[in-house]
C-alpha cells in the first residue's frame, strides 16, 4: 500500500476530483458504441472511453476511493451492454468496420478491460468481464487474418501500425485464458510486422536504424506496438523479440529524449528530437499521448532489466513534460474559440494540454486528437491517456524485487509491503524534487534480511545504477543527500538529416510519411537550457523577463520564493545574476506557464 503526500499525490487526487469520478463523462464515452459516429470523418471517439478506464484503473490501484472504485465499476458494467450478439464492440457501423482507427479503439477497450480486472474486488464482474473481452478479440479474429483482410490494411493510416497495436491486449488474453488461438493471433500479427511498408521489429532487431528512420514515424502507436512485442516475446520466451524490445527502447533514449523528457519536435513524430529540440516548428510539439506512453513503455524495460536508465527517463517525463502538461487552471484552448462560435461546441473542460513547447511559446496551443461529441462537447487523445502518467509512476516509486526492495523515486510519505512474509514499511521525509536530502526510514515487524536498492538518479554525481544496502533490518534510518547543481545544456550540433515527417493522403485515402531531408540552420545553436537536479527550468514571463528575450545565463544560481509571481507558485525559482549585472528567475519547467496564456520557454535564447 502507498500513502504518499507529495507532489505526485497532488497530481493524483487532482486528476481522480477533476475527471476521473464524473459518471457523466464515462456515460458520453460508452455512448459513442451505441451511436458509432467514428465511420462518418474516420474518428477515433472509440478510443476515449479506454484510454480513460485503463489510466483509471492505475490511479484507483494507487488512491483506493471507494467512490472511484464504484464509478468505475458501473461504467464498466454500462460498456458491457454494447456488445453485439457476435461480441461486435465498436464505434463504426458493420459496413465501415475494420478501417481507419476502428481495430485501434478496440484495442483500447480491450486492454482497459485487462486492466480494470487487475484492481477488480468483484469476482462476477471479472468472470463477466474477460467473456466480453474474448468476445470482442474473437470478433476481430474472425475477420482479420493471413487468409483474410490483413492487419495492416485495416487502417488508412500510418501503415497500419495503429491496427497492429492490438498485439498487446491479444498476448494479455492468451495470459489469462490459455487459449491458443489468441497466441496464434499474436503469431500472426508479429509475422506481419507491424506495418504495411517495412517489418519495424526486424528494423529494431536489426538495430542499424533509429525509430526516426524506420519508414514509419508516428511515435505514439510504434511504441504502442513495441509493448505488444514484449509481451509476446515473454510469454513464448522469443529472444530475438526481446533483444528487438531492448533496442527500440536504446535508440530512443539516444535519438528521442527531449529536455523535458518527451518526444517529437514535429507534433507527435519521431524526428531525432535530440539533435532538433530548438528547430522552429510552425505547430506544436511534444505531445502528452506520446510522454505518457514512452513512461509506460520504460517502466516496462525498468522491470524487464533493472536498468536505472529508464527510471531515470521516467522522472524527467513526469516532472517536467507530464506535470506540466495537467490543466489545473481549469483552462481552455485558444484555438478553440472559433469553432465554438461557428459550430456552438460546447465548451469542455480537458484535465490534460495536448502539447509542450520548448523554444518560446504558450501552452493550451491545441487538443490533440480532437473530436466532437454527440452532445457537442468535444475531447481528445491526450486528456484521456493522460492520467495514466502519474499512476505509472507511482506504481513503480517503491517496489518488490526477488532480492527486496527497491526504491525508483523519492516521494514523501510511506510504503508497506511485504518481503518473504514480513511486512516492511518504508517511509520517506523529503521535499524532492526541489531539494535533494531524503530521509529514509525501514521498519519490520520483525528483524529480516534484504537488499534495499535505491536508485542512484542519472543527473547526480553517484554512480549510475542503484545504491545498494545489504543487513538484517529492523528499525533504520538512512539519509541521502543529492547535491543539485545547476546545469546548462547546449544544442547539438548538425548538418543534415532525413526524417518521415512530410504527410500526405493517397489516391485511396491512406495516409502516408515520406521521407524529408532538414538542414541545420545557424540561428539554432542560439539557445541554453538549464536544469537543477530533474527539473528542468523555464523561462516564464510573468517573473520579469520575457521568455522570448535574450539570456545571458551563469551556471549559479540561488533559491528565490516559490512563486512564479505573487500567488502563483511553483515548485522552484532560482535567481539568477547575469554578468552584465541583470537579474532574472527561471521556475520549474512543470509550472511555467500554466495560465496558458503566458509565453515560455524551456531552451532560452542567447546571443
Amino acid at each position: 500500500m502507498l500513502k504518499f503526500n507529495g507532489v505526485a499525490d497532488r497530481a493524483a487526487r487532482f486528476l481522480q476530483k477533476e475527471q476521473l469520478s464524473d459518471p457523466v463523462l464515462w456515460a458520453k464515452f460508452v455512448d459513442v458504441f451505441r451511436t458509432q459516429p467514428d465511420a462518418v470523418n474516420q474518428g477515433w471517439r472509440g478510443e476515449y472511453w479506454g484510454k480513460m478506464m485503463r489510466a483509471a484503473s492505475l490511479v484507483y490501484g494507487y488512491t483506493r476511493d471507494p467512490e472511484l472504485y464504484a464509478i468505475l465499476s458501473d461504467s464498466v458494467r454500462d460498456m458491457m451492454t454494447v456488445a453485439e450478439n457476435d461480441g461486435r464492440v465498436s464505434t463504426y457501423p458493420r459496413e465501415a468496420e475494420f478501417d481507419s482507427w476502428d481495430i485501434w479503439c478496440r484495442k483500447y477497450v480491450m486492454l482497459a478491460g485487462e486492466y480494470f480486472m487487475e484492481v477488480c474486488e468483484d469476482e462476477q464482474l471479472k468472470t463477466d468481464l474477460l467473456r466480453f473481452i474474448c468476445g470482442c478479440a474473437d470478433y476481430i479474429i474472425a475477420h482479420i487474418g493471413a487468409d483474410k483482410k490483413k492487419i495492416t490494411s485495416a487502417s488508412r493510416s500510418w501503415f497500419g501500425i495503429n491496427s497492429s497495436s492490438v498485439l498487446e491486449p491479444i498476448v494479455r488474453l492468451y495470459k489469462l485464458t490459455g487459449e491458443k488461438r489468441y497466441l496464434d493471433f499474436a503469431a500472426y500479427i508479429v509475422d506481419e510486422g507491424g506495418a504495411s511498408n517495412v517489418n519495424i521489429f526486424e528494423r529494431a532487431f536489426e538495430n542499424k536504424l533509429f525509430p526516426y528512420q524506420y519508414g514509419v514515424s508516428k511515435a505514439y502507436e510504434l511504441t504502442s506496438c513495441f509493448e505488444g512485442l514484449l509481451e509476446y516475446a515473454l510469454v513464448t520466451n522469443n529472444e530475438r523479440w526481446l533483444t528487438a524490445v531492448m533496442n527500440y527502447g536504446s535508440a530512443i533514449l539516444d535519438s528521442e529524449i527531449s529536455v523535458i523528457g518527451s518526444c517529437g519536435i514535429t507534433h507527435e513524430l519521431f524526428d531525432h528530437t535530440r539533435t532538433r529540440q530548438t528547430v522552429r516548428q510552425d505547430d506544436v510539439m511534444q505531445e502528452t499521448c506520446v510522454t505518457v506512453t514512452w513512461m509506460n513503455f520504460c517502466s516496462r524495460l525498468l522491470k524487464l532489466t533493472g536498468d536505472s536508465r529508464y527510471a531515470d527517463a521516467m522522472e524527467k517525463a513526469f516532472y517536467n513534460a507530464y506535470l506540466g502538461a495537467i490543466n489545473f487552471g481549469h483552462k481552455e484552448c485558444i484555438r478553440l474559440k472559433a469553432p465554438i462560435e461557428k459550430k456552438e461546441i460546447v465548451p469542455t473542460y480537458l484535465a490534460f494540454d495536448s502539447y509542450s513547447p520548448l523554444i518560446p511559446g504558450t501552452r493550451g496551443m491545441k487538443v490533440g486528437g480532437y473530436q466532437i461529441l454527440p452532445d457537442k462537447s468535444y475531447y481528445g487523445c491526450c486528456a484521456c491517456i493522460g492520467s495514466a502518467g502519474v499512476g505509472i509512476f507511482l506504481k513503480n516509486a517503491v517496489t518488490l524485487d526477488k532480492d527486496g526492495i527497491v526504491i525508483n523515486f523519492f516521494e514523501s510519505g510511506s510504503a508497506k509491503l511485504n518481503f518473504r512474509g514480513t511486512d516492511v514499511e518504508i517511509s520517506m521525509e523529503t521535499a524532492y524534487p526541489a531539494d535533494g536530502h531524503v530521509k529514509l526510514h525501514v521498519k519490520t515487524a520483525a528483524p529480516t534480511a534484504f537488499t534495499l536498492k535505491v536508485r542512484n538518479p542519472g543527473w547526480s554525481d553517484l554512480p549510475n545504477g542503484y545504491s545498494i544496502y545489504n543487513k538484517t533490518w529492523c528499525d533504520d534510518t538512512l539519509e541521502i543527500d543529492l547535491s543539485m547543481p545547476i546545469r546548462l545544456h547546449y544544442p547539438e550540433h548538425w548538418e543534415e538529416d532525413l526524417v518521415y515527417t512530410d504527410t500526405f493522403v493517397d489516391a485511396d485515402g491512406n495516409l502516408n510519411a515520406a521521407p524529408k531531408t532538414v538542414f541545420h540552420r545557424p540561428e539554432e545553436d542560439n539557445y541554453v537550457a538549464v536544469t537543477r537536479g530533474p527539473l528542468t527550468l523555464a523561462a516564464d514571463s510573468r517573473t520579469g523577463k520575457p521568455a522570448g528575450s535574450v539570456f545571458s545565463v551563469p551556471n549559479t544560481a540561488v533559491p528565490g520564493v516559490n512563486e512564479i509571481t505573487d500567488g502563483v507558485p511553483c515548485m522552484v525559482r532560482m535567481e539568477f545574476t547575469a554578468p552584465d549585472g541583470e537579474r532574472f528567475s527561471l521556475v520549474d519547467y512543470a509550472s511555467a506557464g500554466l495560465d496558458w496564456e503566458t509565453e515560455i520557454a524551456a531552451w532560452l535564447p542567447t546571443k
